[in-house]
């Protein structure tokens, strides 16, 4: 049981990256900033100052936070915070996350394993004709492009 709770809703600025300790343990991180909104005494929206983290994930929630990418709202559960001041010389924090999941408040999300695209791939035709994979359809009712 932990006494410390810290639970973060931000947008991923980059998509995840991986790497691996001097051990080989592998890890996943990405750069996440939170900008919260609120309404002064006059009624105004007034936007309030960014706040910067870097997310740190290990072990079975790295290998599915690589799905990621940049522009994804997030909720981080905190494990650990580690306050530094990044390369743009503004405050920001290390997060070690004990959980992560995409926040459905401004858009929708999808459960289950992501559709894999064969971008990079090279389809060879019947007759020895070569296509990207991601121009080439995968199912085709043109009868005059069916090889038999």
């Amino acid at each position: 049981m932990s006494l410390f709770a810290c639970v973060i809703e931000a947008r991923l600025t980059a998509s995840p990256q991986t790497g691996h300790t001097r051990e080989g343990r592998e890890f996943v991180q990405f750069p996440v900033v939170h900008r919260d909104r609120y309404r002064d005494h006059t009624g105004k929206w007034v936007d309030s100052r960014a706040m910067f983290f870097e997310v740190m994930c290990w072990g079975d929630l790295a290998t599915r936070a690589r799905n990621l990418t940049r522009g994804d709202q997030v909720i981080i559960e905190a494990g650990q915070l580690l306050p530094y001041i990044n390369d743009s010389d503004l405050p920001a924090m290390k997060v070690q996350a004990r959980n992560l999941s995409v926040s459905m408040r401004f858009t929708d999300a999808h459960a289950g394993p992501q559709v894999k695209t064969r971008r990079g791939d090279i389809v060879t035709t019947a007759d020895g004709e070569q296509y990207a994979a991601d121009a080439y359809p995968d199912v085709t009712t043109d009868r005059e492009l069916l090889h038999h």
